[in-house]
């Protein structure tokens, strides 16, 4: 991997926000990726995140059983689609 990593740089909308915005309960895995995506929210909702990351939010949102997060990455993920990123 080079010095320069890709990145995308996405707004996230309203509804997407108010997803995010619900209480987080836990300490496992899915909870720690979603406190920190939280914890990188600008105050109106803009997020950058790396291609590495977003990968890793694809697969926690397509590719675990249901407990309850998966559509608030999918919130993400479809920020990050409109922002123009595509999953390798």
């Amino acid at each position: 991997m080079g010095l320069f990593r890709e990145a995308t740089e996405m707004q996230l909308e309203a509804a997407e926000l108010e997803l995010l915005g619900r209480t987080l309960e836990g300490d496992g895995g899915h909870q720690r990726l979603l406190r920190d995506i939280i914890n990188r929210l600008g105050k109106h909702g803009e997020l950058r995140l790396e291609d590495e990351e977003l990968q890793k939010v694809a697969r926690y949102a397509y590719r675990y059983g249901g407990g309850g997060y998966q559509d608030r990455f999918k919130a993400v993920l479809a920020a990050a689609r409109r922002a123009g990123w595509r999953q390798s």
